[in-house]
């Protein structure tokens, strides 16, 4: 396969199913304090709605996500397709925020098919181009992460903050039969049982030093991201900025720059450059929260903050797949899974404790838990980098041994 073919109609429409999966579990983060006035909650009982999508999301990703390996996949995802949807329908009934978090973590929990569909996708390009097809479904997954929450603040200001949920489970009924009809069937890679195969998650991540490296990256660069925008609402509907969720959501597209760096990404990761752009865009996100940290001065500052932000964690997060995909072929799955679940894991640390630090230590806390956050990040990256060297070293020395014993 050529690059210029690498972009085929399948690869296409498993960009589309997945920006369509990932962007239904982000309905709820533009629009707490309107469902927060919806339902009679404060609006900190509601921020647990976009934290249990995200702890759902995690729990799927690691229970679920090893089937992939043992069962064939494309009725795999159709089945997870058809669940995802009926919470989505559920979450648009619901007229108490106890229905309204069960619909959450239902779609959470089955809507990993967006995941899934990554090292799938992978597997149909060369090994030498994986890294381009993997930045251009994440671009897909972020855009419909974007248009999530956009669409979300918009819905809910022309309608009703329940008809995303309604018109998104309808629609992902459809995509779910057009895929099945469309997609090639995928083998199971493995035979072994259910059990036997979520106990190997444990012994496998403790084998993996530079996978425990990926999701510790992954986990927090995450969690910066949810912090972030878990509490736009919080920050921009009160006074002084008095932005309705229209605004809001659409304040949210700035972020489309981050999808282009993720494509972007994806071609220097094909040539080798996976640990330059890891270090470079952890100092970009550390910039971004110094950014926000300068918000009383401009608004300006919010909005540069805002597009680092996304084009950092786009970056690093295809930079982290695309090694996570090439550190066992035969266990692609299992590795995605430990790797998404940690990241969603993040997901959810960082909308708990972004929530927590607005309301005990305003916006100043917000931006000071992100830095620490983001510094993080940076000397994961670093430790990343040596273990790769290591391991280089290692395989050229047994190379070199083997060599001298012939």
């Amino acid at each position: 396969m050529r690059s210029s073919n690498i972009y085929t109609p399948t690869i296409i429409l498993m960009a589309v199913a997945a920006g369509i999966c990932s962007g239904s579990n982000y309905f709820s983060q533009p629009l707490v304090h309107s469902i927060a006035i919806a339902l009679q909650q404060d609006e900190t009982t509601v921020a647990w709605v976009p934290a249990l999508a995200q702890i759902a999301y995690a729990c799927g990703l690691l229970l679920l996500m090893p089937l992939g390996d043992i069962l064939e996949k494309r009725r795999l995802l159709f089945i997870l397709m058809l669940l995802a949807a009926f919470g989505l329908i559920m979450s648009g009934f619901a007229t108490k925020v106890s229905w309204l978090i069960v619909g959450t973590l239902i779609t959470g929990v089955f809507s990993i098919s967006a995941q899934l569909l990554l090292p799938l996708a992978a597997s149909l390009a060369p090994v030498q181009h994986s890294g381009r097809v993997v930045g251009f479904l994440i671009s897909a997954l972020m855009v419909g992460i974007l248009l999530a929450r956009s669409l979300a603040g918009i819905m809910s200001s022309l309608l009703d903050w329940h008809i995303i949920y309604l018109i998104s489970g309808s629609i992902l009924l459809g995509i779910a039969v057009l895929l099945y009809k469309n997609i090639p069937q995928y083998p199971a890679t493995r035979t072994e049982s259910y059990f036997k195969t979520i106990a190997s998650l444990p012994k496998i991540f403790k084998q993996n030093k530079r996978l425990r490296l990926r999701t510790s990256i992954g986990f927090l660069i995450f969690a910066c991201m949810s912090m972030a925008f878990t509490t736009m609402s919080m920050l921009l509907a009160p006074a002084p900025y008095l932005m309705s969720d229209y605004q809001i959501g659409l304040f949210g597209l700035t972020g489309i720059i981050g999808t282009i760096i993720a494509n972007f990404a994806g071609e220097f990761i094909d040539m080798g450059h996976m640990h330059v752009i890891s270090i470079f865009c952890a100092v970009t996100l550390i910039l971004s929260w110094i950014c926000f940290g300068l918000l009383d001065y401009s608004f300006v500052f919010y909005i540069v903050a805002t597009i680092l932000l996304y084009s950092s964690l786009s970056a690093i997060h295809v930079t982290n797949q695309s090694i996570v995909f090439k550190l066992n072929q035969a266990l692609k799955s299992r590795f995605n899974a430990l790797y998404m679940t940690g990241y969603f894991t993040g997901g959810a640390v960082g909308t708990t404790a972004g929530s927590y630090a607005w309301h005990h230590f305003g916006w100043l806390g917000v931006c000071i838990s992100g830095l620490s956050l983001a510094s993080l990040s940076l000397i994961f990256c670093i430790l990343d980098r040596k273990a790769a060297a290591a391991d280089s070293g290692n395989i050229r020395l047994n190379t070199s041994s083997n060599e001298r014993g012939t």
